[in-house]
């Protein structure tokens, strides 16, 4: 499918979903340890600061979580669009196919109307 702004691809819809689920996969391999955060506590550091870095900690975990699970979902749309397109594809072959099979071809002058 080609038009000036789109162009779809199987083969790199698959291969961009690919990346995408590898990310995700990093990004889990790789998050932050709320351990971390049990530094900021008393008595080396203020209670409102050691409140503070905790619910800081609490909350990037959760949009850490949240875009690792964006990226996972996204791999699976990559993946079913590039299924779902194959199959159009294929069936838009088939039916032209059939249409072509199923025709013969008569000379403009043997051609009634």
């Amino acid at each position: 499918m080609t038009s000036p702004d789109l162009e779809a691809k199987p083969a790199s819809l698959d291969g961009s979903a690919n990346a995408v689920l590898e990310l995700a996969g990093l990004l889990q391999a790789g998050r932050p340890e709320p351990a971390l955060t049990g530094r900021a506590k008393e008595p080396y550091a203020h209670r409102e600061v050691a409140d503070a870095a905790h619910k800081f900690a609490g909350f990037a975990r959760d949009q850490y979580q949240d875009a690792v699970a964006l990226l996972a979902a996204l791999s699976t749309r990559l993946k079913d669009s590039a299924q779902d397109y194959g199959q159009t594809d294929a069936e838009s072959a088939r039916r032209v196919a059939e249409f072509l099979n199923a025709s013969t071809y008569q000379p403009p002058d043997q051609r009634t109307r």
